[in-house]
């Protein structure tokens, strides 16, 4: 059952656009931070932060299980996986990137760029070529792989409880501000965050040695294997939010960067690059992102046909 789904919301992210266009938008992040303010004004930020972050995981826990068999759990786990990938709609971020790097439209490729860095330290408009190929990998593992991994270890409720853990790590309280004088309270309601930030970067951890993996078999294997190592200032780079969670997400930048194999790369990576070039070397990370996820697709199917998977 889960690696029909998988299939089903591989082809509907492809090919649905109405779908596209809600990600783009960002609408179920928005939905989501508008319903937790909404209940922090009424019952409080840290009763909000419970409700939004485990009501819903749990109700779909308690009714469709691990498995979510039958026609039921079919249709829920397709909806909440469409709704909860690629929050940012990166894939059709990445072919608008390549497809204007090819036409010489720097105005698309700094727009496309804009949307990849956004919510890191990273200015996008001095993002160098190597950063930018980190970055296409690290949201494919953070928008796709993460939530799909955690689909086909707990079902639904899995790929939707990883994805409210981000959202809420990454969501201030609404009262904070007003309350930055009185300690107490606001330790208090912060307490949450910091648990939910350090639970997400738990989330993490077993994940990125599975994808860096998957990597290895989708590129240079002996370059990457000498690149495996985590680098949380690099992870931070990328917008971490925990020291754990800036380890792996610095040992996926680090091991995608090494594991591309392209001709002239130090031309495609030279500051000066043309957008020619540097087009080359996002291709490539793009590349990489796709065999990498079809060898997890490909792990997924073994695992069913043995009975691991349901």
């Amino acid at each position: 059952m889960k690696l029909l789904v998988l299939i089903l919301v591989i082809a509907f992210d492809r090919f649905l656009e109405f779908f596209q266009r809600w990600r783009a938008d960002r609408w179920p992040h928005r939905v989501t931070i508008e319903v937790f303010d909404t209940l922090a004004g009424m019952i409080g930020a840290t009763a909000a932060r419970l409700l939004v972050w485990l009501l819903l995981p749990v109700v779909l826990l308690i009714w469709l299980g691990i498995g979510g068999d039958g026609w039921i759990g079919w249709v829920v786990s397709l909806v909440v996986l469409l709704l909860v990938i690629t929050p940012r709609n990166t894939s059709e971020i990445n072919r608008q990137l390549l497809d204007a790097a090819g036409r010489d439209d720097q105005e698309t490729v700094e727009a496309a760029r804009r949307v990849l860095f956004d919510g890191t330290p990273v200015d996008s408009a001095q993002a160098t070529t190597r950063q930018t190929g980190e970055r296409i990998i690290v949201l494919a593992f953070s928008e796709w792989f993460l939530v799909l991994f955690w689909f086909v270890l707990l079902g639904p409720a899995g790929a939707l409880f990883y994805r409210l853990t981000e959202w809420l790590a990454q969501a201030p309280d609404p009262e904070a501000g007003s309350r930055v004088g009185s300690g107490a309270d606001a330790d208090g309601e912060g307490r949450l965050r910091r648990w939910q930030t350090k639970a997400h970067a738990l989330l993490v951890l077993p994940a990125a040695p599975v994808f860096t993996v998957l990597m290895l078999l989708a590129g240079s294997f002996q370059r990457g294997l000498n690149a495996w190592r985590g680098d949380e200032a690099l992870g931070r780079e990328h917008g971490a939010m925990d020291g754990w969670e800036a380890g792996s997400i610095g040992l996926i930048a680090r091991v995608g960067h090494a594991v591309i194999d392209v001709e002239r790369a130090d031309e495609c990576l030279d500051e000066n690059a043309c957008l020619a070039d540097q087009r080359t070397w996002y291709r490539a990370a793009h590349a990489i992102v796709l065999r990498a996820l079809l060898f997890g697709l490909a792990l997924v199917a073994v695992l069913t046909l043995i009975g691991w998977v349901p």
